[in-house]
């Protein structure tokens, strides 16, 4: 597994690093941390200024990237650093591209900042990249509670695929949810739809729920000798699901495949990634398959 780790030294990006150190996957992987330099533009008045503030800055960029390797070497073999100098947003998206990791591990600053960071990074790596990204907001002791989407998309298997990489000890307890989407019902009151269409609608989500049963076994037999899997389906709007199921357990970490790989689809409000990025009480894995 290729994996990109983005460090800025913030608790969020420090939480990722443990993150990485705790469960790091049992397989051979690979790990590049990048730490990105913002350096400031100043008048050629004060280019001296200019040059020691510049020199600091990467200083302290590369003692991050040189933290990330102590706290890591050893669980991950195959490790290098790299410090790039430039926008945060903007290098974020190209050493994904150029790099094409399997997954991108960011911090999630759950509260809003007033200046870029990764917590504004994590919203931007969880709309835009093409990979799978994974956004801690804390390191547990042991990940004991995991609540997966499974829609049965490419992009929800393969965050399945991904939990069944890492090293979680003792096993944790996976709660695969099958979700018939009932969001539209938001928009209409029950007694304003004719009893027909709703015995119509009805059987409709019926069958869909009991074809979400018959696959959802054998979508999630890729965990069944990593995790304890309970499976379940249930209807209503997938986000406040995931998020309902995530609370009452409590979940360590909530994984998701993500439906909009077009630049359309990343934009869409309300979508069920877009409204776990914000609202979700621990980690999050969002997976992407083309």
């Amino acid at each position: 597994m290729r994996v990109l780790l983005f460090t800025d030294g913030s608790a969020g990006a420090c939480a990722a690093a443990t993150w990485l150190g705790q469960f790091a996957p049992a397989e051979p992987s690979v790990l590049r941390v990048v730490a990105i330099a913002r350096t400031p533009r100043l008048p050629a008045r004060f280019s001296s200024t200019a040059r020691s503030l510049r020199k600091l800055i990467l200083d302290q960029s590369q003692r991050r990237c040189e933290e990330a390797r102590a706290r890591l070497g050893d669980r991950w073999r195959d490790l290098n650093v790299d410090v790039i100098e430039g926008d945060p947003h903007e290098h974020l998206l190209r050493a994904a591209e150029q790099w094409k990791p399997e997954v991108v591990v960011l911090g999630r600053n759950v509260e809003i900042e007033p200046f870029p960071s990764l917590g504004s990074l994590a919203h931007l790596g969880g709309h835009h990249l093409d990979c799978s990204v994974l956004l801690v907001g804390r390191t547990p002791d042991t990940v004991r509670e995991i609540v997966l989407g499974m829609d049965g998309s490419p992009s929800a298997r393969e965050a399945a695929r991904l939990l069944s990489l890492f090293s979680f000890t003792p096993p944790p307890r996976v709660l695969a949810l099958g979700i018939v989407d009932a969001s539209w019902r938001r928009d209409l009151a029950l007694e304003d739809i004719p009893h027909g269409i709703q015995s119509t609608l009805g059987e409709v989500e019926a069958q869909e729920a009991a074809d979400a049963r018959t696959h959802l076994a054998r979508r999630t037999a890729i965990l069944a000798s990593r995790a304890v899997v309970e499976c379940e389906v249930t209807i209503g709007r997938p986000a406040e699901v995931l998020l309902d199921a995530s609370r009452q357990r409590p979940a360590d970490l909530i994984a998701i495949g993500h439906q909009g790989l077009d630049p359309v689809r990343r934009l869409t409000l309300g979508s069920v990634a877009a409204t776990l990025l914000t609202a979700a009480p621990c980690s999050l894995l969002i997976g992407r398959k083309g």
